[in-house]
């Protein structure tokens, strides 16, 4: 799949979550301060941000960012896109986000194609392994230097997921919270304050996904579909 398969793609299956309010439901749970979105897509999400705060976005994909652009304008929101990787910042973008002074960095349904995941994991992972690591060393990319300037006091992230049979909702709540304590936001400063579990319509959806089996949890039943928020505030202000 190219660059411009996956704006395509990604194009179809962020339509569905427009349709779905997810990116509403998303930009409620994110305080209303200025904001830098790490990866645009193709504009939903940049478009309910915008709503009640600056934001200024980036991404890697200029044919997402294209179509982002263009929907952006076709509403009237005013937002700066930049082209890319957060990997290896360009110094426009670097200068953009220390005049912006973010308050808040999001991070939402991190993945790319499959170029950029190979590229950005390692090298002895499967395929269906590939997505998960990367969104992983996305997220570590979120909470450091230079993305998360010191004015930064919240971040949020969301990801799709599926909860496993018979697994309470606060069961997934509290299993993620203690996840990302100990992983993303590790001696970071941060520290979660809300998790929340939306419901996902997988079954309109026509992405490719892939699923990896947990071994932890092996009891029968379908999975279930979801979209899982987590919300992180600093806590402990990070030296000049």
């Amino acid at each position: 799949m190219t660059p411009k398969d996956y704006s395509e793609f990604w194009d179809r299956e962020s339509l569905q979550f427009q349709n779905d309010k997810i990116y509403e439901r998303l930009s409620e749970i994110v305080p209303p301060l200025p904001t830098l979105e790490i990866g645009s897509g193709t504009g939903w999400g940049t478009l309910a941000l915008s709503r009640n705060r600056p934001v200024l976005a980036f991404d890697n994909n200029p044919d997402l960012i294209r179509l982002a652009q263009a929907r952006l304008q076709d509403y009237g929101a005013n937002v700066e896109i930049f082209q890319s990787d957060l990997f290896e910042p360009s110094p426009q973008l670097l200068s953009a986000i220390q005049a912006f002074k973010p308050k808040v960095v999001v991070g939402w349904f991190i993945g790319s194609h499959p170029d950029d995941n190979d590229m950005r994991t390692s090298p002895n992972l499967t395929t269906n392994q590939k997505p998960k690591e990367y969104r992983e060393n996305v997220e570590d990319k979120l909470v450091a230097m230079p993305l998360c300037a010191p004015s930064v006091e919240w971040i949020h992230t969301a990801f799709r997921a599926h909860i496993p049979y018979g697994i309470s909702e606060a069961e997934i709540i509290e299993g993620n919270k203690k996840e990302y304590e100990s992983y993303m936001f590790k001696d970071t400063g941060f520290s979660v304050t809300d998790v929340q579990v939306l419901d996902w319509n997988l079954e309109a959806s026509s992405f490719m996904y892939v699923r990896t089996s947990n071994s932890n949890f092996s009891m029968g039943g379908a999975p279930k579909p979801a979209i899982i928020s987590i919300l992180a505030k600093r806590t402990v202000n990070r030296r000049p």
